[in-house]
């Protein structure tokens, strides 16, 4: 009997991580970044430049690689927040994100999940 509720307790104990880990895709990470003083945003900014660089370091010093940036929605922002996707092969998305979010120009990082709207 005392065999059963271990390998109970076990049972429930796994489903509640593979529950935690559904959705979420190993080493992506959606993040906002502060535009540095003196660096205008613009579209031309966000391909080459002071401003890509920037992003890429920021990426790169969190482990991870710039992946994908959502320009249309960081020029329409009023705080001049810069939108991008980062990934890394080495970390997961939740240490990438815990990484990031040491950084004091990361306003945000969450790791990218899947959302089903149904």
């Amino acid at each position: 009997m005392k065999t059963l509720k271990i390998f109970a307790a076990l049972c429930l104990i796994i489903q509640a991580f593979a529950v935690l880990a559904a959705g979420t895709k190993n080493g992506e990470v959606l993040a906002v970044l502060k535009a540095p003083a003196g660096i205008e945003l613009t579209e031309q900014s966000l391909k080459d430049g002071n401003l890509r660089k920037f992003i890429e370091v920021t990426a790169e010093s969190a482990g991870g690689k710039l992946a994908g940036m959502f320009d249309a929605l960081s020029l329409v922002n009023e705080e001049g927040n810069i939108f991008v996707f980062i990934k890394s092969d080495r970390l997961t998305s939740h240490e990438l994100a815990s990484a990031l979010k040491q950084d004091p120009n990361v306003v945000s990082a969450s790791p990218n999940r899947e959302v089903n709207l149904y």
